[in-house]
């Protein structure tokens, strides 16, 4: 079996790729400049003589992330999928697998909006506690607690700072979590990016409406 996996939900493009004889993985600082990237990336894949034609599933990283990034790597991912089978995975799934075994709780924080964080906890499994959400940092703050870790590149708003390795998806953890939904049969028909950014403005909205009142 061939497997094809990426995920662009931040500055950091990652990419997985196995066939029956040898695991490939690459890292990319994309600073938001996918579209480069991608056009970089291809041109690496294709010294190892990777027949993309010939793959059985592609894996895709859905977010929560940029939009644009987001959209780059699914419309990537989509054009090599055809024909092909599908799995997709949280993004913050994938950086929370950074923690994999940990003995505590994974909270996954990512930078959104000003004043504003993605997040989603996970237990040291990865088994999903919080889905993915937006919400104000404050008020997260105030909500948050237990004994849990901390990681995504807005952990340092909560005082919880590991290496910057840890804040971003890591392509074998991507590997990892794409080969666990091909085991059990996950395949999609259909992929949307799991863009949760709009409820920023809904969240905006009512707290105007909160103070018109």
């Amino acid at each position: 079996m061939k497997v094809f996996a990426i995920d662009t939900s931040t500055p950091q493009l990652v990419v997985y790729y196995r066939d029956e004889n040898r695991i490939i993985t690459q890292t990319l600082m994309a600073k938001d400049k996918h579209t480069k990237n991608l056009s970089i990336l291809m041109e690496i894949l294709k010294g190892f003589e990777i027949d993309f034609d010939e793959l059985d599933v592609v894996g895709i990283g859905i977010g929560p992330g940029s939009l644009t990034g987001l959209r780059i790597g699914i419309s990537f991912a989509l054009g090599l999928s055809i024909d092909k089978k599908i799995v997709t995975v949280p993004s913050t799934k994938i950086i929370a697998a950074n923690l994999l075994y940990c003995g505590k709780d994974i909270v996954v924080v990512r930078k959104a909006r000003s004043g504003y964080i993605y997040g989603a906890i996970y237990d040291d499994k990865l088994s999903v506690k919080v889905s993915p959400f937006v919400e104000e940092i404050e008020k997260f703050k105030e909500r948050l607690n237990g004994d849990f870790s901390v990681i995504g590149d807005a952990a340092e708003f909560f005082g919880k700072k590991f290496p910057e390795f840890f804040d971003y998806p890591q392509p074998e953890r991507l590997g990892m979590l794409v080969e666990k939904e091909i085991e059990n049969g996950n395949f999609v028909d259909k992929v949307d990016p799991l863009y949760i950014q709009k409820s920023i403005a809904e969240i905006n909205f009512e707290k105007r409406h909160r103070k018109d009142g």
